[in-house]
């Protein structure tokens, strides 16, 4: 009895045994008769392609069959203009052995040839140049593969030459501009390299670009792909409303498109192969998208006003221009653009206060690509903003506002260094008037009970007269910082992008109201700060200078004084000042030292300002002795004196000089 048992395909050898550029797969194996079994092998060359073309790996199809049985799908793959690659030997019944190649479209085969000194036969088919018969010698021995007869198929790359091309619809002769398309090889043989992993796993692809100018139509120009079925891609949002595919007048489109496919701007079609003679001309025809805005009304007091509008766009050329500027009353629409798909369009709604934003929706809610016509991130209510992609047909914006809750206004005064008895008054939009009171320890605020102000309106508040010697200082605050909306449920404040503060002095502010909340604001009320002046020093060069004396003198004193007095004792003479005036014009003028009766010396102080009072620092340098030496010490003291009169400073007997500035 004769057993037939299974031989199991041998593993590639390629990159041990065989110089290779990739991996040959050999298949599981029909039952064939041993003993007499013997071995048959596949080699492949696939010759360099046109200069230029994407490098590409060819994976070859082969059944092996002996009349009785049969071995399917025996695959090898070569790169392009790369090395021999060859199969592991295969087992097969000795005598004769039939090896086809499984013919595509993008390549030919070049010859079909035996090894030199193979010791078996190769002969070519003469009806079917993928076609080879061999024969078998049976093995020498069980396992053992000396035998082996090889076949080597040499085979060439076929192309075709595809050209893409762009016009405008006949409704939209405005359309202009590049386009871009991707060109992909459907042919399942055909793969590149992916540098990402290292292997030949990605699809045979290329890209073009036709640019519709005035006549209306552009091309790509000559595209040499493999011959076979390619698929062309117009990727992005577009609004693409036919494609065509065309050989000398011959449709080569290999399917109906679909609208589904217009919607992808996806077309298959077949490339033959030739040259521009014999080439493929796809054509899409893309017609310009519409974009409208409407105005919509919340609640059953519908108002008359008119609701602003601000329009930008941006996006590839062709045309993407929107009207700047619309302004629209509720229930009303406005086409604001006709322009390619794909353009970007940001709208937003100016301010009308007492309202706010209260939806904002778009339709369709998604485009012919199945994406949201809405820019990520872009929708905000606070800010009454949206951008959109205008997709295929028309885009449809709708802005939907509602009444919004009244602000309230509180107005407070800071804590002041003198404040006076009372109060200040506050004018609110030139007419209401709001008193708060002073005081040096705490804010002082004053709640407008009588009033409340719509919602994004402006208020002026303007500060009263303020007591003698105080002044209103630096920039009023606001709290919030920013206009707040209410948003939500329950509703809570949300800060739009707007600053609450628009115009100010230190005595007035402009401010918009926050919907439903206080809008508090602060202003600061003190004397102006004195400006730092220059020290005034008691001696024949300092700075105004007056000197008085203050008594008898009981004698000399125990240091030489800076100078001899210019006028005679109890007198008053005045030197000529270096300084004339701080900028606040307040000037400071030091005495200058006279022994005093009980061996001490006075310093007369007098500070011309409008200020109440005023805080100086005084330094002294005392003579002293030690173990014989006289030294120099300096000594600084701060007092604080009533401005406008001239006040006695009692500083110690051995003092020779005084300096004084404001502190």
């Amino acid at each position: 009895m004769r057993v037939r048992k299974p031989i199991v395909a041998l593993a590639s050898l390629c990159g041990a045994l065989f110089a290779c550029g990739a991996l040959s797969v050999v298949p599981s194996v029909a039952a064939v008769e041993d003993p007499g079994a013997g071995y048959i092998e596949i080699c492949k060359t696939l010759a360099a392609g046109p200069a230029g073309s994407p490098q590409y790996q060819g994976t070859f199809t082969y059944t092996i069959s002996d009349g009785r049985a049969s071995i399917p799908n025996v695959n090898v793959s070569a790169i392009e203009g790369g090395p021999q690659v060859c199969t592991a030997p295969i087992a097969v019944p000795s005598g004769t052995a039939t090896v086809t190649e499984v013919a595509a479209p993008w390549f030919s085969v070049g010859s079909v040839t035996a090894t030199q000194g193979d010791p078996g036969t190769v002969t070519q088919s003469g009806t079917n140049p993928y076609q080879a018969r061999l024969t078998v010698n049976p093995a020498p021995s069980a396992g053992n593969q000396s035998l082996t007869t090889t076949v080597q198929y040499t085979n060439d790359p076929v192309t075709g030459v595809v050209e893409v091309c762009k016009q405008a619809a006949t409704n939209s002769p405005s359309l202009t501009g590049t386009y871009a398309f991707n060109v992909t090889s459907e042919e399942a043989g055909i793969t590149v390299l992916n540098p990402v992993d290292g292997q030949y796993d990605l699809p045979w692809s290329t890209t073009a670009s036709a640019t519709i100018s005035g006549s209306g139509l552009g091309c790509s120009g000559p595209i040499t792909v493999p011959a076979g079925s390619i698929q062309t891609v117009e990727p992005g949002t577009t609004y693409v409303t036919a494609i065509t595919a065309s050989s000398n007048g011959a449709n080569e489109l290999t399917g109906v498109v679909t609208q589904a496919d217009l919607n992808d701007g996806t077309a298959n079609e077949r490339v033959l192969a030739g040259t521009t003679t014999n080439q493929t001309i796809v054509t899409y025809t893309d017609a310009l998208s519409t974009v409208k805005l409407c105005k919509e009304w919340s609640g059953d007091s519908v108002p008359a006003t008119s609701f602003p509008f601000a329009l930008t766009s941006s996006g590839a050329a062709g045309p993407t221009a929107v009207t700047g500027a619309v302004s629209l009353s509720p229930g009303n629409c406005q086409i604001v653009g006709a322009v390619r798909a794909g353009t970007q369009v940001n709208i937003t709604e100016g301010i009308v206060a007492g309202t706010k934003v209260g939806s904002i929706t778009v339709s369709p809610t998604s485009n012919s690509q199945g994406a949201s016509p809405i820019v990520a991130g872009s929708l905000s209510l606070p800010n009454r903003t949206v951008s959109v992609i205008a997709g295929a047909g028309e885009t449809d914006v709708y802005f939907t506002d509602e009444v919004a809750d009244p602000g309230t206004l509180k107005i407070c005064v800071a804590p002041t260094t003198n404040p006076a008895a009372g109060s200040i008054p506050f004018t609110v939009n030139g007419t209401q008037t709001v008193d708060v009171n002073l005081s040096s320890t705490a804010v002082q605020c004053t709640l407008d009970t009588m009033s409340t102000f719509p919602f994004d309106s402006s208020v002026t508040i303007a500060g009263g007269a303020l007591p003698a010697g105080d002044a209103y200082t630096g920039t009023p605050s606001v709290v919030p910082a920013s206009v707040e909306v209410l948003e939500g449920a329950p509703p809570t404040p949300t800060a739009t992008n707007q600053t609450s503060l628009t115009a100010s002095t230190a005595s007035s502010a402009t401010v918009l109201m926050s919907e439903g909340i206080v809008n508090e604001v602060t202003f600061t009320v003190d004397p102006p700060a004195p400006a730092t002046s220059p020290p005034v020093t008691v001696n024949s060069n300092g700075a105004v200078v007056t000197v008085t004396s203050t008594g008898t003198p009981a004698g000399p004193s125990s240091g030489t004084p800076a100078a001899t007095p210019t006028g005679t004792p109890g007198g008053t003479s005045t030197v000529t000042p270096t300084v004339t005036s701080l900028t606040i014009k307040t000037r400071l003028a030091v005495e200058r030292l006279v022994a005093g009766s009980h061996g001490s010396r006075h310093v007369a102080l007098k500070v011309v300002s409008a200020g109440r009072f005023a805080i100086v620092r005084l330094t002294m340098r005392e003579r002293i002795m030690h173990n014989g030496h006289a030294l120099i010490k300096t000594v600084h003291k701060t007092v604080t004196v009533l401005t406008n009169r001239t006040i006695s400073i009692t500083v110690s007997a051995n003092v020779i000089k005084v300096s004084a500035k404001l502190a």
